[in-house]
């Protein structure tokens, strides 16, 4: 009786043995519970394979060092009006052949320009001055560059040509000395100034004879420009 419980314990042990060889091809499946979850820690770094698109969520701000070879086209649209700031420009603006920048004044002097002319005489046997004058434009200041002054002499001559431009309010008198005596006897002068009127003001001219013996006609040119004033 003790030989048949070993034999039988040996055939036991070899269906043991022949279950767990088999066992060892099964493939077992394990559900994870909420009372008894299944770790999911990694000890080393696994190979993953990745096709197709993945989204990526970013937080905060990242850095991306790349680095550009060669020149790249970049397509931008601008919506509405950019504030462009140029400071130390260097080179030259335009074509090779350009020497300068070119550029546009929205207040451009020379987009106004200004031209009077003002003439008296003087009354014989009377004063020995005439005087003339004009009105500056209301909403433009006068800027006065180039005058000039002749005479029409009789028995009397020119002594002096005045002109008087009223800045800030305020009337200054310029004085100019006749000139030299064409052929004929009329005086001449010319003069390069830079003088300003006020918008709306009265610019006064005035001849000056050295005697009331004869009347002696006072001419004026005035040329310039006019700028805009608020």
């Amino acid at each position: 009786m003790r030989i048949i419980r070993l034999g039988l314990s040996a055939a036991t042990v070899l269906v043991l043995l022949s279950t767990f060889s088999f066992a060892q091809f099964r493939t077992v499946t394990v559900q994870n519970a909420n009372n008894n979850p299944v770790p999911t820690t990694v000890t080393n770094t696994p190979t993953v394979n990745v096709t197709g698109t993945v989204p990526v969520t970013v937080s905060g701000t990242p850095s991306v060092n790349a680095t550009i070879t060669g020149t790249p086209n970049v397509n931008a649209t601008i919506t509405g009006t950019p504030n462009v700031a140029v400071t130390s420009p260097v080179g030259t603006a335009g074509p090779s052949n350009t020497t300068g920048v070119l550029i546009k004044n929205l207040d451009n002097p020379a987009r106004q320009p200004f031209l009077q002319g003002l003439t008296c005489t003087s009354p014989a046997a009377g004063a020995g001055f005439c005087t003339a004058s004009f009105a500056v434009p209301a909403g433009k200041r006068l800027v006065i560059e180039y005058l000039q002054f002749s005479s029409v002499e009789s028995a009397s001559t020119t002594l002096v040509y005045q002109l008087i431009p009223i800045v800030t309010g305020f009337g200054q008198p310029w004085l100019f000395a006749p000139g030299p005596k064409l052929a004929n006897g009329t005086a001449l002068a010319e003069h390069q100034v830079r003088l300003y009127a006020d918008a709306g003001s009265s610019v006064s001219f005035t001849g000056y004879a050295t005697s009331n013996a004869g009347n002696v006609t006072f001419s004026m040119l005035l040329s310039g420009y006019l700028v805009n004033v608020p």
